[in-house]
């Protein structure tokens, strides 16, 4: 059986070609020069109660006491007459979905098709605080207003809060990043990298505290008054990387 042997070996030189000698003490250089380090996570996170939060009302044709339908457009006026009677500006309104002409036109023709079809619209309305929930409440058409309940939520100076939270986070890696290298009897110098970790919004908006069913009871809405919003949580995450420092070196 034959046996391959490398060049330097069969010349009696130990020693690897200089070429591969060379990429392998770059390697070795690279990897012992680079600073020790530590690599830490940091979080911070707060409550806050909402200051914008939009409420869904859904309305629906239906039928009187003489057995007679009520019309889309009647309900709308009443609707938005309660609206303005609880103190909410116009602006704070808004159809959600499809709405306007082309909406009419569609409706009208699914009546061709089904005389006895009931009209449904869903408004949206951007609320400050939940004692206007109960003013609309109050003022609203049982019958006419099928559904309500809260979606998104949010806090006119949420800005203000993430980057409150991330100095926090990033005080919170640090201080990790200390007492973990002060057990091996070394410190922390400067950051060398500092990521924040946050993917989009660091809020989970949910459908809660308001899901009423205005059909569920003959007495129509009969929530609690003026319960706060449930709060959002806002939180902010890092990573960072300190160098290592000998702590004798340090003082």
């Amino acid at each position: 059986m034959a046996v391959m042997m490398s060049p330097w070996l069969v010349s009696g030189q130990n020693k690897q070609p200089e070429v591969e000698r060379e990429i392998m003490v770059n390697t070795i250089t690279q990897t012992t020069m680079g600073p020790k380090k530590v690599v830490v996570t940091g979080s911070a996170e707060m409550d806050v109660e909402p200051d914008q939060v939009d409420a869904y009302f859904v309305l629906a044709e239906y039928i009187d006491n003489r057995k007679e339908k009520v019309q889309m457009e009647s309900i709308r006026k009443e609707f938005l007459k309660a609206c303005a009677d609880a103190g909410i500006p116009k602006d704070s309104i808004r159809v959600d979905g499809l709405s306007g002409g082309a909406y009419h036109d569609l409706v009208r023709k699914k009546r061709k098709d089904d005389p006895g079809l009931m009209e449904n619209v869903t408004f949206v309305i951007r609320l400050n605080n939940s004692k206007q929930i109960d003013a609309i409440a109050s003022r609203l058409n049982d019958k006419a207003v099928v559904n309500m309940y809260i979606g998104r939520r949010w806090h006119s100076r949420m800005e203000e809060f993430k980057k409150e939270l991330r100095i926090r986070a990033v005080k919170a890696a640090r201080d990790k990043a200390s007492y973990m290298t002060e057990a091996i009897g070394e410190k922390i110098a400067g950051a060398l990298l500092i990521e924040d970790m946050d993917a989009g919004m660091p809020v989970l908006f949910t459908r809660s505290n308001v899901n009423v069913s205005m059909e569920a009871s003959s007495d129509g809405y009969a929530g609690e008054s003026s319960l706060p919003f449930q709060k959002i949580t806002v939180r902010s995450d890092v990573r960072a990387e300190f160098e290592l420092v000998n702590a004798d070196k340090s003082k």
